[in-house]
């Protein structure tokens, strides 16, 4: 490209820069002032590239902005007395903005911002996840509002398109878990596009849309929505057992409890004992280990439940729900947090609304209200949005007296 050609357009990409940035592109009205660039106004400057002190490069911008104005791309002026020396002032012509946008081999944005909002329409229409649907619904809102590209969302087509598929692929997986390179190898076509390109930006959108702890890691996030770093194993200690094609494994006999790796329990049939009365899901490891230690009756089946769970592992909590005894009752126990009542009302939601909570109460906070932490006024304004649960609604009084005092308990407080 020739240095004529490339002033010619950088010149028109600022004006048109100018124009995008404007409140009559955003408004969608045409300007009602000029769109304009001062090249040499007493003194103000906003085209450095035209030097007044450089006599050959001004002499060759000011052939250029003459050539545009013939071209109708264009209007100048000259500074008063310096007629044919010096440009005063270059502004659009905005009626052949069209040609401007082709001389410079640039779509125009607001065709740029339709072809996205399209995309977000097509990718919202396809997803069933609250978290997807909101994040989708904000974007599109947000890129309408502002006739601009948001930037949790790639400018760049490809990029942008493996984010969208991601999160539809996400959204249809209901049952499996992957590792970041197989989902990446699926779905994006080459194992290491996710971790290079998506994994950062889905994240951010997780964090904010997803029901999750404040301080949930990023392998939780993941986990939550099916990408794994390895295949989960799924704890529990009761009178339980597997039936596989060649047999059956009963592990009634392990007082200590036992684990099955996420792959293999779908290759069998999960049996609880007539002898189970109660299933209770244990949200810290530290609390599940000393409970089925210590406490836990032999009609009792325990489950340690870990943080979000995944995919997998709604299978296996709706598995259990469907082999539970006549009349067994499932119980739930996690911090007095947000996070907490957030893993309860999922459960209720997902697998059963029966479920009820274990020690996860108004008494237990005031029992151990010297054990409690403070939360501030942040995390307070997620807990009263807890209150929007349906699921919920046995608990209002416990998250209103977190909100009230500040603090929150962590279930390790009560060992």
């Amino acid at each position: 490209m020739s240095i004529m050609n490339r002033l010619s357009q950088k010149i028109l990409n600022v004006l048109i820069d100018k124009y995008e940035g404007s409140s009559f592109f955003k408004d969608d009205k045409v300007p009602t002032r000029k769109i304009m660039l001062r090249f040499y106004d007493n003194g103000k400057n906003d085209f450095p590239d035209y030097d007044v002190e450089n006599s050959e490069q001004r002499i060759v911008i000011n052939q250029i902005v003459e050539e545009m104005s013939v071209k109708q791309l264009v209007f100048f002026d000259w500074m008063k007395g310096q007629e044919n020396h010096f440009v005063s002032k270059v502004w659009l012509n905005f009626p052949n903005i069209a040609a401007a946008y082709q001389f410079c081999g640039r779509k125009p944005k607001n065709d740029i911002v339709d072809k996205v909002c399209d995309e977000i329409t097509i990718a919202k229409e396809n997803v069933k996840s609250l978290w997807a649907k909101n994040f989708l619904q904000d974007v599109h809102d947000n890129i309408t509002r502002k006739r601009s590209l948001v930037s949790i969302l790639p400018s760049d087509d490809k990029e942008r398109t493996y984010l969208l598929k991601s999160i539809l692929e996400i959204d249809k997986n209901d049952r499996n878990d992957f590792t970041e390179r197989v989902f990446s190898l699926k779905t994006l076509g080459d194992s290491k596009i996710f971790e290079k390109i998506v994994k950062n930006r889905l994240l951010r959108i997780l964090r904010k849309y997803l029901d999750n702890d404040i301080d949930v890691s990023d392998a939780d996030l993941l986990k939550q929505i099916g990408i794994v770093r390895y295949p989960e194993q799924f704890e529990f200690c009761g009178n339980v057992a597997i039936s596989f094609d060649s047999g059956i494994v009963d592990f009634s006999h392990l007082p200590s409890g036992s684990t099955v790796f996420s792959t293999d329990l779908p290759l069998g049939s999960l049996i609880i004992d007539s002898s189970v009365e109660t299933v209770l899901t244990i949200e810290n490891r530290a609390n599940y280990i000393d409970y089925v230690k210590n406490t836990r009756k032999p009609s009792e089946l325990i489950i340690y439940h870990g943080g979000q769970y995944s995919p997998r592992k709604r299978t296996f909590f709706k598995e259990v729900e469907k082999a539970m005894p006549f009349n067994c009752k499932w119980y739930h126990w996690g911090d007095i947090d947000y996070g907490g009542f957030v893993m309860l009302s999922r459960l209720r939601r997902e697998i059963s609304p029966a479920i009820d909570s274990y020690r996860m109460g108004f008494d237990e906070l005031q029992r151990y209200i010297t054990f409690t932490q403070t939360i501030n006024s942040s995390y307070a304004d997620k807990l009263k949005k807890l209150g929007t649960h349906s699921e919920l609604a046995d608990c209002h009084d416990c998250i209103d007296f977190m909100i009230n005092n500040m603090v929150r308990l962590e279930q390790e407080a009560m060992l």
